[in-house]
């Protein structure tokens, strides 16, 4: 259960102290004014004959009253469970890294080729989402916006392939800033981002980022690695990958391996979850039961039109308050003193 104006509840209490502190004063200057009338409570007729206990009673329900009143404006719901809930989708993007150290083998056929097999079926199992596609090597480029087309999605992916790019590097950070740039200007309520890539970065400082955009526009980091602890040679041209070796400055062989730690702090920092892809995607079907299963149902419970009122009942109750109030007559209904036994002088 939940409020759609949960501050109306909050405010209940002061409401109900400062009522009770309003009405325990008027009883009071009620009692001094009869005092200054009467001039001497002993005597029988200056009592008003009020009954104690019903005015006690009519003092709570009074209270009762305006605490009920106040929780029935605060609109209390009760989720309800429909068959409609399946119809709710979510809006993420996929950030698919898409560098040279991305052409290594040591996963098949290469890290990239992993990460488009195993998205192509996720992609085809994903039902009423919203999904768009950024791919990035040292620029980003937004390849899909979101859209609910999974074939089209597939299709792109089909075409793209690293050996296009031109730029080098690997920026994830300048990757995660496009994400927020798209979602900040397109509106966008839910912001999850999905990062595929082997970690390595180059520029920038992806887990400052993950952190400044998960406290200014809520957008939510996973990252699934690809790779392997071992690594691969990096090819040192994109058309060429297997004949020669990308070498340093010092003319050694330029060894790129999976750089778990690094995805997994950029995932902590934008308060999502790290998964290691695996042969088959596995990681992919994890992050969809343990994440976007869990997004999905915060985003149906985040939508008012999904429960049902109750605010009936409060306000039932707050009405047999006033109703049984009236009925006890406490400002009227008075009970006269018996008279003192006159002393009669024969």
């Amino acid at each position: 259960m939940r409020l759609a104006h949960p501050w109306l509840l909050a405010l209940a209490p002061f409401a109900v102290a400062a009522l009770a502190w309003l009405l325990r004063w008027a009883d009071q200057r009620r009692e001094r004014l009869t005092l200054a009338f009467t001039g001497d409570p002993a005597r029988f007729w200056s009592a008003p004959g009020f009954s104690a206990s019903r005015r006690r009673a009519a003092f709570v329900l009074t209270l009762a009253i305006v605490g009920l009143m106040l929780t029935a404006l605060a609109r209390p719901l009760w989720f309800v469970e429909s068959g409609q809930h399946e119809m709710q989708g979510i809006n993420y993007l996929l950030l698919i890294d898409a560098s040279r150290s991305m052409l290594a083998t040591d996963v098949k056929p290469n890290r990239y080729g992993a990460v488009t097999n195993a998205l192509d079926p996720w992609l085809a199992r994903a039902r009423l989402d919203r999904i768009g596609i950024i791919t990035f090597a040292g620029a980003p480029y937004l390849n899909a916006p979101l859209t609910f087309d999974t074939s089209a999605l597939r299709m792109i992916l089909g075409y793209l392939e690293p050996e296009d790019l031109l730029e080098g590097g690997s920026s994830i950070a300048t990757a995660l800033e496009r994400a927020g740039k798209y979602f900040a200007t397109n509106a966008v309520p839910q912001r999850l981002v999905i990062l595929l890539s082997d970690g390595e970065e180059l520029e920038g400082n992806a887990v400052e980022t993950a952190r400044q955009l998960r406290q200014t526009q809520k957008l939510m980091v996973c990252a699934v690695g690809v790779g392997t602890a071992a690594g691969a040679r990096i090819p040192a041209d994109r058309q060429r990958r297997e004949a020669v070796a990308r070498r340093n400055r010092f003319g050694q062989e330029v060894i790129t391996r999976l750089g778990e730690g690094n995805l997994r702090r950029i995932a902590s920092a934008g308060g999502g979850r790290y998964y290691p892809l695996g042969p088959a995607g596995e990681g992919l079907e994890q992050l969809r039961q343990e994440v976007l299963g869990h997004v999905a149902e915060a985003a149906i419970r985040s939508n008012l039109q999904n429960y049902r009122e109750l605010y009936q009942i409060p306000l039932a109750l707050a009405l047999a308050c006033l109703c049984l109030k009236l009925w006890l007559r406490a400002e009227t209904c008075q009970i006269r003193p018996a008279r003192p036994a006159r002393n009669i002088v024969r």
